[in-house]
């Protein structure tokens, strides 16, 4: 019974591996460049409205656009988004190991859940993320706790 748990362990821990580098390799260019321009854009010190970030030239821009057709970042920020919704999908089906999955990518996954959790602003907080994302709000909701204990890679810092 030990040997079956270590070996679904060890099962876990290799598929979490795999669909991480599937994540990596599916990224485009310049996509962490454009996540971290949204990062710094909503940041507490850049004072941008809920629901909104900061743009290049100084203007609150809703959310809502990294969603939509024609979106300045070439749509990176969607397809991170998409991906995510896979790798919690398989979370929540116990097939990778949640914990390296937090480590490797928590960071991008917290912010990008952050902004779903904001499209539309605080009247319509949380309906786009539950209706085009449900495994990532299902993620969230069973792991918060443990994601504020677990440590993760930090992808980028407010400076």
């Amino acid at each position: 019974l030990s040997a079956y748990f270590q070996n679904q362990r060890q099962r876990r821990l290799e598929n979490a591996l795999k669909l991480l580098a599937l994540f990596k390799e599916s990224l485009r260019e310049n996509d962490l460049d454009h996540w971290k321009e949204l990062f710094v854009g909503t940041c507490d010190p850049a004072s941008a409205p809920p629901g909104h970030f900061i743009s290049r030239d100084g203007r609150a821009v809703p959310l809502d656009v990294m969603w939509s057709e024609g979106s300045e970042d070439d749509d990176a920020i969607q397809r991170m988004a998409e991906s995510f919704e896979i790798i919690c999908y398989e979370v929540l089906s116990g097939t990778v190991e949640a914990r390296i999955v937090w480590f490797e990518i928590g960071q991008l996954m917290s912010e990008i859940h952050k902004w779903l959790n904001d499209v539309g602003g605080p009247e319509k907080k949380g309906q786009f993320l539950a209706r085009h994302y449900p495994s990532i709000k299902k993620v969230f909701e069973k792991y918060e706790g443990k994601f504020k204990e677990w440590p993760c890679r930090i992808h980028a810092q407010f400076e």
